[in-house]
């Protein structure tokens, strides 16, 4: 047994009290002669013995009473199993802030009732005490050691937050700032829902020397309907044709819901609408096809109706819609005329065609596709130009030349891609087609009829590249015909044959001629539709960072919140760094020198949709399993403070103690008043009854 207050046993010495009064007490008896004896009769005959027998007792209750009486204010306690008696502590409060505690709990909300417990904490300890506290905000006023009026300010103006850390990090911000403190007691506590999908109690590493204490929040039965994500069947927009959006849609709830509406806003406009039925726990994926109108950055958001849970309701995404496909030939000094009839010739296509030896650089920034076709040779600045191309997510497509020198094979190694090997004099013909490819893809109707296949004179080997590659076009020897290999953001697309009649027909031939026309329409592909807060942190443009004199900046659509973000230069791209800069979800504005270039589409981390969270019970056996130090306390704020006490001092005697102090005095009043009167009151009965004899 520990004593809150030691000091205060010096109140023991008051026992000397009652033991003083005891002793020179003693009453004297005197011998009086009487008479007539009769008159003893009506004396109360009480012995010497018995009179000692009540002092003694009358003094022990008084001893006791005032022992328990100083005991009960030095404020005993049963000290916790391996709790130290330390001067000043730490205190570290995490409060989950997160969007899974908008949920409804049994008095109002559970951010409310978590804050309300995090005050029972912060007041169960004293002002001299350091307080950490730290929510999903990871904010700069979080990074200090606070004292308690500032802690307790602090959480009187805590909402909820859009940000959704993993719990590693959460221990890594507050690890970090606990270091300012010089207090070597620490006790931690985290306030939350526990969700099961980002809380892990094995990251948890307690040791001798703090306490750490789970509060699990709890909550009414919820159910809770989130758009999770969504993706285009087709990667290519142009104006007239219909495309497949698939949006997935997940029941995170314990019902099944009927005839739920999901619609589509494409620049406000409603697109389409479809009502789906959900099974409790499960997804699906529905499909909304619609007609594209217009041209430029279209933006779209999904829209569902549910509560109390809303952030998820709603799924923005951006796409862009072009009019034509660039495409840039850099060929031989003829022009050639089957491409120019491919391309050129076609209003989808805006083509143009130069020598190598006259290549405008400038025109590469806003290209979708380069074709170099039969060029001998690449200067160093023509390389360097068509790799931060490709790299920057370009599509380039490569015929051989006749004699190609060592410059051309050292350009497509150093790009990771296949490079040309031998030239084969060998006719041969087109053994087969991958129709999984997206250049084949839905473009032939009877895929089991019998083709006519291009044949070839002769063709060039093609070796593999560094990260694979994809076949679209096969030889009878095994060799490809038409192969593709991913380079970063970009592709590279080398034909073994060249587009003239020496290599043979396969470049007047139908099925090459779909493969060719596809890649050129393939190439606008859409990158990232939308970023997800706190997860994607990056994203780049197609914008050299020095062209013009203004910094780009991001400008929400609905706050009018505008920020600049980090920038870097990436070839033909300019990369955009936002950190912790968005915190909202929607729509952002592209700007540069004050003019809208573009838009960003922002969405909340759905991890937190999932609402299945560890009971209070789930806790306390995880905590039992991973060590003495960690412990679950009762989030009924009415009994935290005790719990707080009783879990970080020990069992509290105090109260005890009073009692026995209170009944000591008790007992002795009962003595004095009642010690012998019972058969005083019998003698007196008798003694009138002989009076009436």
């Amino acid at each position: 047994m520990a004593f809150a207050n030691p000091l205060l046993l010096i109140g023991l010495a008051a026992i000397l009290v009652p033991i003083i009064i005891h002793l020179f007490n003693f009453r004297r008896y005197k011998t009086v002669y009487f008479s007539n004896v009769k008159m003893l009769e009506d004396i109360k005959k009480k012995t010497k013995r018995e009179q000692t027998i009540q002092q003694l007792i009358v003094l022990a209750l008084r001893i006791l009473g005032i022992a328990a009486l100083v005991l009960a204010f030095a404020q005993p306690f049963i000290p916790a199993n391996g709790q130290k008696n330390k001067q000043g502590n730490l205190v570290t409060v995490f409060l989950d802030n997160s969007y899974s505690m908008e949920a409804n709990s049994e008095n109002s909300a559970l951010l409310y009732d978590a804050i309300d417990a995090a005050k029972a904490i912060v007041n169960a300890f004293d002002f001299s005490d350091d307080f950490v506290l730290t929510t999903q905000n990871f904010s700069g006023e979080e990074s200090h050691i606070l004292n308690r009026d500032q802690m307790l300010e602090m959480l009187d103006q805590l909402k909820i937050s859009s940000n959704s850390h993993a719990f590693d990090d959460i221990l890594a911000f507050e690890k970090n700032t606990c270091t300012n403190s010089q207090k070597s007691n620490i006790v931690h506590y985290y306030i939350s829902d526990f969700q099961q999908n980002n809380f892990d109690i094995a990251k948890l590493k307690t040791d001798s020397s703090t306490n750490t204490f789970l509060i699990p929040m709890p909550f009414e039965e919820r159910s809770n309907v989130g758009i999770d994500s969504c993706w285009f069947l087709s990667p290519v927009f142009k104006v007239g044709n219909q495309v497949t959006l698939m949006a997935r849609v997940h029941n995170y709830g314990s019902k099944d819901l009927n005839m739920l509406p999901v619609k589509l806003y494409v620049n406000d406009k409603q697109k389409a609408i479809a009502a789906i039925d959900l099974k409790a726990g499960d997804y699906i994926d529905c499909r909304m096809t619609y007609s594209i109108d217009e041209t430029g950055t279209q933006c779209a958001r999904l829209v569902i109706e549910d509560s109390p849970i809303t952030f998820d309701d709603e799924l923005f995404f951006t796409y862009t819609v072009t009019d034509n496909t660039n495409i840039i030939a850099i060929q031989d000094k003829e022009n050639n005329r089957f491409l120019q009839s491919l391309y050129g010739k076609d209003s989808v296509f805006n083509y143009q065609a130069m020598p190598y030896t006259q290549v405008n650089y400038t025109l590469l920034k806003n290209c979708d596709v380069v074709i170099l076709s039969e060029v001998p040779k690449l200067s160093s600045g023509l390389a360097d130009e068509l790799s931060k191309f490709v790299k920057s997510g370009g599509t380039l497509l490569v015929f051989p030349a006749k004699e190609m020198d060592k410059s051309c094979k050292q350009f497509l190694s150093n790009l990771g891609s296949g490079t040309f090997g031998s030239l084969v004099k060998k006719e041969l013909k087109c053994s087969g087609i991958n129709t999984e490819s997206i250049y084949f893809k839905g473009a032939l109707e009877n895929q089991n009829e019998h083709l006519d296949m291009p044949v070839t004179l002769q063709h060039y080997t093609i070796g593999s590249g560094k990260s694979g590659s994809e076949t679209i076009m096969l030889l009878e020897d095994g060799s490809p015909l038409l192969s593709v290999y991913p380079v970063e953001k970009g592709k590279v697309i080398l034909s073994a044959v060249a587009m003239n009649d020496e290599y043979g027909n396969a470049h007047r031939h139908a099925l090459e001629f779909v493969a060719l026309h596809n890649i050129g329409i393939m190439s606008a592909m859409q990158g990232k539709l939308y970023n997800i807060i706190g997860t994607d942190q990056m994203q780049s443009i197609p914008l050299r960072s020095n062209s013009g004199d203004g910094s780009i900046s991001l400008k929400a659509r609905k706050s009018k919140m505008e920020f600049i973000p980090e920038q870097r230069s990436l070839g033909n791209e300019t990369a955009l760094y936002f950190h912790d800069q968005v915190q909202d979800g929607g729509f952002y504005d592209i700007l540069k020198d004050g003019a809208v270039i573009g838009t960003l589409a922002f969405n909340q981390n759905r991890k937190e949709s999932d609402l299945n969270c560890y009971t209070e019970s789930d806790l306390k056996k995880m905590a039992k399993a991973s060590g003495e130090n960690l412990d679950v306390i009762s989030a009924d704020t009415k009994n935290i403070a005790k719990s707080i006490t009783d879990k970080l001092n020990g069992k509290p005697l105090w109260l005890y103690f009073l009692i026995l102090s209170l009944l000591c005095f008790l007992a002795e009043i009962a003595v004095l008043r009642f010690w012998g009167k019972p058969r005083a009151l019998n003698e007196e009965r008798v003694a009138k009854k002989n009076d009436e004899r």
